[in-house]
């Protein structure tokens, strides 16, 4: 991570991976086949953590959109902790997309797990009467989710350099489903 986040993706080679870990190079090779094993690894690694996180969450007895608020907090703190390794991640993610890799799948089964826990919080806010029954529970968590995309631009960008306004724009979400 912290190679990628210093070198950017192209920039780095499993020799100096291997290098920079204090390993012989063959040791290298034996867990890895590739740099892009290495980066998906890196990567499982950040995204597990966030899991780690949100499921801690979900096992609370918190009302479902008071849960929901703490996973938004969570990823964001998360984002924000890891800043120079998202950018390297949306570096890497932006090259092979410009390159004719189709990532929708490959992000999607990173985030799979953060994604499913805001449509059972949603679902179950639902079905308690936390929120309208007439709300369309995928479309808020796209919309949620949406939102972290964007938190993602804006940390790329360093239009922001903490995870304070995105909680505070997910907390503001929260607040208006909890009105509906």
């Amino acid at each position: 991570m912290h190679l990628f986040s210093e070198f950017g993706y192209e920039n780095v080679s499993l020799i100096r991976i291997a290098d920079e870990a204090g390993i012989a190079r063959t040791i290298i090779y034996r867990y890895f086949r590739s740099k892009r094993e290495v980066m998906d690894a890196a990567i499982l690694f950040v995204t597990s953590e966030v899991e780690r996180r949100c499921s801690e969450i979900m096992l609370s007895r918190e009302s479902a959109l008071d849960r929901l608020e703490r996973v938004c907090a969570a990823v964001a703190e998360e984002m924000f902790e890891h800043q120079e390794f998202v950018i390297a991640i949306f570096d890497f993610v932006s090259g092979l997309v410009r390159s004719g890799t189709d990532m929708t799948s490959g992000v999607g089964d990173f985030t799979a797990g953060t994604r499913n826990a805001i449509k059972r919080l949603l679902k179950h806010a639902s079905r308690c009467g936390e929120i309208s029954s007439e709300l369309d529970v995928n479309a808020i968590a796209d919309a949620i989710y949406a939102g972290f995309e964007a938190c993602t631009v804006r940390l790329v960008l360093r239009s922001e350099t903490s995870a304070d306004a995105a909680k505070l724009r997910f907390s503001q979400i929260i607040r208006a489903l909890r009105r509906s």
